[in-house]
């Protein structure tokens, strides 16, 4: 059995509360004989758009009341999983910032980018910012060049 934590903000409902079924779709088949926290900005909130979408088994919504949440709630919600010991295996979500940054710490990462529902500032073209898609991809380059060179790696 595998852990996944999956955020339901932009994966599994878009900003303005609409239902990305694309998103429910991925959740059920990683959810299907494996752990999966729900990873939420205002659980009582989610909680109830959960049960509203008949999502019923859930294994654990981690909210917004983990140490060190005051910055970079998403981060710390990621990190307070991993210190569950829980064996993470990956993480959705459609924060390409954050994604990054569990790049950086080794996180496997899957980037849900849903067309309709993305958040404007991760979308490429963006006019607010974000850095370019080319800097992720150098990082995932990065990640494998570093995989190639790992000696726990079997051959």
């Amino acid at each position: 059995m595998a852990t996944f934590a999956v955020f339901i903000e932009g994966v599994l409902r878009s900003d303005t509360g609409t239902t990305i079924y694309q998103g429910l779709g991925l959740y059920r088949m990683l959810a299907e004989g494996n752990k999966v926290f729900l990873l939420s900005s205002n659980k009582d909130k989610d909680e109830r758009w959960l049960k509203e979408n008949k999502i019923w088994q859930i294994d654990d919504v981690i909210g917004e009341n983990v140490p060190g949440a005051k910055d970079e709630l998403n981060f710390r919600q990621v990190e307070h999983c991993r210190a569950k010991g829980a064996g993470l295996e990956m993480v959705v979500t459609s924060d390409p910032e954050l994604a990054k940054k569990l790049l950086n710490i080794g996180v496997t990462t899957l980037m849900f980018l849903q067309p309709y529902y993305i958040k404007e500032e991760f979308r490429p073209d963006s006019r607010q910012g974000i850095k370019s898609w080319s800097s992720i991809v150098d990082e995932l380059v990065k990640q494998q060049e570093k995989f190639v060179q790992d000696p726990r790696r079997l051959e």
